[in-house]
């Protein structure tokens, strides 16, 4: 079956090689609040630097981004298109962020939980994701897919750290 997505020149026919359901999960202890974390993960910036493979993250309405990347998954690379939004607000606890890019090796469609959780220390960032994945790079293998995803949840958390320890302004 082949499947048409939307690029900025019109729609183009994908070439269906599989589809797959991901769900991965994961948190992280930050040595800063709930609110200046909260900020962070706001900060369009901040998630430019810190979002592996961000060629642009474009602020387009209140909590709505539009995002370029350029990524990898294993012989499978590519340029993607893509939307994020944000919703289901509880400043500065947890939000939902919806997600979905194409690009000529396939396609992603995701919803991820996130959760800010004070401690004595800073706070707990807690996050499930569950991932619909299309084209060539569903035909990965789902366990090679779910280890660099979760590489990549890693790479990004760590920059984030990074951006915030040479960003103090937040």
């Amino acid at each position: 079956m082949d499947i048409l997505f939307w690029s900025k020149k019109g729609f183009k026919k994908f070439y269906n090689r599989g589809r797959r359901e991901l769900e991965i999960s994961g948190k992280i202890n930050f040595d800063y609040s709930a609110e200046v974390i909260w900020e962070a993960m706001h900060n369009p910036e901040l998630l430019k630097n810190a979002i592996p493979g961000c060629k642009d993250l474009s602020l387009v309405a209140d909590g709505e981004y539009d995002v370029e990347l350029k990524l990898g998954v294993a012989a499978v690379k590519g340029d993607y298109m893509g939307k994020v939004k944000l919703k289901d607000l509880e400043v500065p606890y947890q939000y939902i962020l919806n997600a979905e890019g194409s690009g000529k090796p396939g396609f992603v469609s995701a919803e991820m939980d996130c959760k800010i959780i004070p401690d004595s220390d800073g706070c707990q960032l807690i996050w499930e994701c569950k991932a619909d994945i299309g084209g060539m790079i569903a035909g990965v293998g789902s366990r090679v897919i779910g280890g660099i995803a979760k590489f990549m949840a890693g790479k990004f958390f760590k920059d984030m750290e990074k951006q915030l320890k040479t960003h103090q302004r937040i």
